[in-house]
């Protein structure tokens, strides 16, 4: 009979415990902090459209979350010559009403369109082999050859800093394309309570022992008969014992993993800092080191106490502090805060430079020993439905 050990409790690894429970496998859960979630703690609050996160929403209506689901009204802002202007998302409209773009960038918008129907049987999040063939060059190459380079800082970049904490100039353009393919018409929601709660939900149905990191496989015994590695992949070998069980090229690709450091910094205040729009996109060339604002209190008013106002500000680098972050909301929103907390993540976000999905098909190709299995969004793409699909892939293919 089944027993699995999967070392890494944020949603990649609750999802694969929870899909395996469902199939009558037993599986227990190994999380180094002291909480199981990782950074959908207090990471992203914003759910993409079902199209895009087809297996996050099954998943939360498989957990029964459906009634919790909220949506968001997809009013937001973006900084321009350091200020704060009004931007209606997912819309052709908001982009063209848009004070950076000028009336040839404006013009080029059209441009786009046709890429993305032209490229459109090759864009699957879910299926990136059938795009290879566009995993070649970076957003920032793309964007400045087709369109322009004001293009570039205030739509394409901030698509990817706002999303992922880092630069269209490290970011293969497939995935950028796989995106903006969805972008024009989604629809934003998010969870009551926040996109933490689907790791709550999965964590209660299964056994978790928070504040034991594996460091060594030796420590688990010979109680189990499958191993799923789901920490972040540049911290796989990390763990004495799993390269002994891996060949040159896979070790290779886990050294090849690259992630985004993150900080978020969560502020309350005495009354709502904005009022008119969910959250505040900062492109890197406005020279911020946030790159967006979240106001959680019109996005989820539960969130915060009646009244009261509570906003998420998060950037991406080695030089991002909960001090720079601090004076970036100053230099937008002059606010005496009530409260903060901060949370970081060294391993914040799977970095997918040109090259890296040709990689991952390639990864995901090659057999290994039986019973070892991997799982977490740098398999896939840089969001919660990129864990969460690995996760019931993962799942799958043990049931099989």
């Amino acid at each position: 009979m089944k027993r699995v050990a999967i070392i890494g409790g944020g949603l990649a690894g609750l999802t694969c415990a929870w899909a395996l429970k469902q199939r009558g496998i037993e599986a227990v859960v190994f999380e180094a902090s002291s909480a199981p979630g990782g950074r959908s703690i207090a990471g992203t609050d914003f759910l993409l459209s079902p199209e895009l996160f087809r297996n996050t929403f099954k998943v939360i209506r498989d957990l029964g979350l459906s009634g919790e689901i909220l949506s968001i009204e997809p009013h937001a802002g973006q900084v321009y010559k350091g200020r704060v202007y009004p931007h209606r998302v997912a819309s052709a409209t908001g982009l063209l009403k848009f004070k950076g773009l000028n009336l040839a960038d404006k013009a080029l918008l059209a441009r786009m369109a046709y890429l993305l129907a032209r490229y459109n049987p090759h864009l699957d999040l879910h299926h990136p082999e059938r795009g290879l063939h566009l995993d070649d060059e970076t957003v920032a190459a793309f964007v400045k050859r087709e369109l322009s380079q004001n293009v570039l800082n205030y739509v394409a970049g901030p698509l990817i800093s706002t999303l992922f904490f880092y630069s269209s100039e490290e970011t293969s353009k497939l995935l950028y394309l796989m995106l903006a393919k969805h972008m024009y018409n989604t629809r934003l929601s998010t969870l009551r309570g926040g996109i933490g709660h689907i790791a709550r939900r999965l964590s209660e149905g299964v056994t978790v022992f928070s504040g034991q990191p594996v460091e060594n496989l030796s420590t688990l015994g010979q109680d189990f008969s499958d191993l799923v590695i789901a920490v972040p992949g540049d911290r796989v070998l990390q763990i004495e014992g799993v390269g002994e069980q891996l060949g040159e090229e896979d070790k290779e690709f886990f050294r090849e993993c690259r992630y985004q450091r993150v900080v978020t910094l969560v502020v309350s205040t005495e009354r709502p800092v904005d009022g008119k729009c969910y959250g505040v996109s900062i492109p890197r060339v406005e020279n911020f080191t946030a790159a967006t604002i979240s106001f959680h209190d019109y996005i989820d008013p539960s969130r915060a106490p009646k009244g009261q106002g509570l906003l998420a500000v998060t950037g991406g680098g080695e030089n991002v502090s909960a001090e720079r972050l601090t004076d970036d909301l100053q230099r937008l929103y002059p606010v005496k805060p009530l409260s903060t907390k901060i949370f970081e993540w060294s391993s914040g976000t799977p970095k997918f430079p040109p090259g890296r999905f040709s990689q991952i098909v390639a990864f995901e190709k090659r057999s290994r020993r039986p019973g070892l299995y991997f799982c977490g969004d740098y398999l896939m793409g840089p969001f919660i439905e990129g864990a969460i699909t690995s996760g019931l892939n993962v799942a799958g293919k043990m049931a099989l």
